[in-house]
């Protein structure tokens, strides 16, 4: 079996691993390898991580300082704190692990929040938003993600502030960090595409945040975190129908598929500056449109060209497979926001 043949590592100890994984690290940050020998390494680096509960220490920031008594959001298992770092606003994704007694179940919280950290910190793209570090003082004994502070807030909150902004560049950048998420070997699934989980950075771009980052392993094993506020209220109204429709789904159980419905989702979103499915006062009646096969209905009186209104419906096709990759949508919203 190929977990037996996972080397145990029981010989080492804690300061050999921790430095063997800061190696892993600065070889990966400098990005020189093949992509072959890359995800090698991040395998490895895995293991060790999850073996030893260590992270990198190019990860761990020290310097942070809170903002404010109080969280300034919150979501499944984190809140978010404004601070800064170097005289810079940051964004502070805390754990919250409070709210969970169970001693093993922290720890699984912990192990997971260790997870999403180290993929997050392998990302580089304009399209994604970076993560800075990961701090363990400042909420003792939880800790946190620190990320880049976007004073513009999402992409719905920007858009009504900014009604002349392109949205269709807007999109096409959207549609270019999923597509890199997906483009990853093995592919990364977001987990949580909406328009608040899209922030606009200060040279207004649009950038992926708030991952619930789930990895696909070529076993088709999922890897999946919990940190994310997938589990908000109204989170349903981007979920794919096979999460509710059992026979729908594809072998694997999560796949970059349910991301491509989101984006489709989103894409009304953010024409409308409405929720999916606005006339919808509840989930439950959400719920019973896509057990009907509902979707929401195509925008009116804003901008959305066919090939729009095309791509929003093949993107929430019932069935997986008709639905389009991330790559064939960047394609698509590429000539699209060329010709704008």
């Amino acid at each position: 079996h190929k977990q037996n043949r996972r080397p145990q590592f029981q010989w080492l100890e804690l300061q050999t691993a921790q430095q063997l994984v800061d190696h892993l690290q600065s070889i990966l940050d400098s990005r020189q390898d093949s992509l072959k020998d890359r995800k090698r390494y991040f395998g490895l680096l895995r293991y060790l991580s999850r073996r030893f509960q260590t992270l990198p220490s190019s990860l761990m920031i020290q310097d942070i300082k809170r903002k404010g008594q109080n969280p300034v959001a919150g979501g499944g298992f984190a809140d978010i704190w404004r601070g800064s770092l170097n005289e810079k606003p940051v964004c502070v994704k805390v754990l919250r692990l409070t709210i969970e007694q169970d001693e093993k179940a922290r720890d699984d919280i912990r192990k997971q929040f260790c997870h999403e950290a180290l993929v997050w910190r392998q990302l580089h793209h304009p399209n994604i938003l970076p993560l800075l570090g990961v701090n363990t003082d400042l909420f003792h004994p939880s800790f946190c993600l620190i990320s880049p502070w976007m004073e513009n807030r999402d992409v719905i909150t920007f858009l009504k502030q900014n009604p002349h902004h392109s949205l269709p560049s807007a999109l096409f950048e959207i549609a270019a960090g999923l597509h890199y998420l997906h483009a990853r070997e093995p592919p990364l699934i977001h987990g949580d595409i909406r328009g608040g989980n899209i922030l606009v950075k200060d040279d207004l771009h649009c950038c992926l945040a708030d991952f619930g980052l789930t990895l696909v392993t070529t076993s088709s094993q999922v890897w999946s975190l919990t940190t994310s506020s997938s589990t908000n209220k109204g989170s349903m109204r981007w979920l794919a129908p096979e999460f509710f429709i059992p026979n729908l789904a594809s072998s694997i159980p999560n796949h970059t598929s349910r991301d491509i419905y989101a984006f489709g989702c989103t894409i009304v979103e953010v024409l409308t500056q409405k929720l999916p499915f606005h006339d919808c006062k509840n989930d439950y009646t959400v719920l019973v449109q896509l057990m009907n096969g509902g979707r929401p209905p195509r925008p009116q009186n804003v901008w959305c060209p066919d090939v729009i209104w095309d791509l929003v419906t093949r993107c929430w096709a019932q069935n997986v497979q008709d639905r389009p990759s991330a790559n064939e949508i960047q394609a698509i919203l590429q000539r699209v926001s060329g010709s704008a």
